[in-house]
């Protein structure tokens, strides 16, 4: 694929090709984010869902897997809020890669490197009610059963080997041996295998009047230990991170220790042992804006989003130190 897609070339495959395509009024490009892209279908209410055209900073799974985990979460009653896949294209001939069409969510993001007016200017009650339910959905995600999209599950240690292989990769060896650190202590068990979203920072929910409205992007997730997915997201209630979303600065966000308490009431598990997943955590990330910043220094990437990285790896890198004790 190029650099850049052609947006009319998009709308005149999409018109000819897809059921009701011809609903379709525009193609508008929504974010590119760090792997896979989005556009708004006008006149359709829908997104679009495509491969990264440029080297992404992340390759996760495939866009027909993660149409495959939407499919399977909507099956599912009353567990989690997910948008409908209203139509999964597996050939290439059509838009020149595979695609997934979901409908449109209602609400909005609390976006992460710019806290929306919406969410800043809420009541304290407001932020304790958005972030209670945050942690709770990711809790809930622990009593599901694994998903056959995910295949095999993955163990704690072999996920942290995965990313302690990224930072081999990105010629960052204080990760390398941060990560030595973690991997000769075992890591705790909660119970059985569940799936894992992987990426379940609150910028991934949707929010409709305060209220949940979809769990988004799961291109990093894998069938495993859920205590991996509250290490994740007990990340974001450390106040010293200084970019990202700065939730621990807003009043009405809960406690770290509310945040551990809401994820065993939603998931029906212990927390026990969490500290070896939040470092894993905070290493997995680290690991990510290695990579980053490496495509920086080689030309591979003009992102201005990761101008700074290299001051958040070094960050992470002392947080991770930190975490492990």
């Amino acid at each position: 694929m190029s650099a850049e897609r052609d947006i009319n070339a998009l709308l005149a495959g999409l018109r000819a090709g897809v059921p009701r395509g011809v609903e379709i009024t525009g193609v508008r490009p929504l974010t590119a984010g760090h792997s896979n892209e989005t556009y708004v279908l006008e006149g359709l209410d829908a997104i679009l869902r495509l491969p990264p055209s440029t080297p992404p900073v992340l390759q996760g799974h495939g866009v027909i897997t993660q149409g495959h985990v939407y499919q399977e979460l909507g099956a599912l009653p009353d567990i989690l809020p997910t948008p409908r896949i209203l139509h999964l294209e597996e050939d290439s001939g059509l838009l020149g890669d595979p695609f997934f069409i979901m409908e449109t969510v209602p609400g909005a993001a609390v976006t992460d490197y710019v806290l929306p007016e919406w969410f800043t200017e809420a009541t304290p009650d407001q932020r304790t009610s958005v972030s209670r339910q945050w942690v709770a959905a990711i809790g809930s995600i622990a009593r599901l059963q694994p998903l056959a999209a995910f295949g095999t599950p993955a163990t704690p240690e072999s996920d942290a080997r995965k990313w302690r292989s990224w930072a081999a990769n990105a010629d960052c060896p204080a990760l390398v041996a941060l990560y030595d650190r973690l991997l000769s202590r075992p890591a705790p068990r909660s119970g059985p295998v569940s799936p894992v979203h992987g990426d379940p920072k609150i910028a991934n929910l949707m929010w409709s009047d305060f209220r949940l409205s979809a769990v988004l992007d799961w291109e990093l997730g894998h069938n495993g230990e859920p205590l991996t997915d509250l290490g994740y997201v007990l990340y974001f209630f450390r106040p010293e991170i200084y970019f990202g979303v700065p939730l621990p600065s807003l009043s009405g966000i809960i406690s770290r220790d509310e945040a551990v308490k809401a994820w065993e009431a939603a998931s029906g598990r212990s927390a026990q042992g969490f500290e070896w997943y939040e470092a894993a955590a905070v290493g997995k990330i680290a690991a990510i804006v290695a990579r980053g910043y490496q495509m920086i220094v080689a030309g591979e990437s003009h992102d201005p989003k990761m101008a700074r990285w290299k001051e958040m790896l070094d960050a992470n890198i002392a947080l991770m130190d930190v975490v492990l004790g």
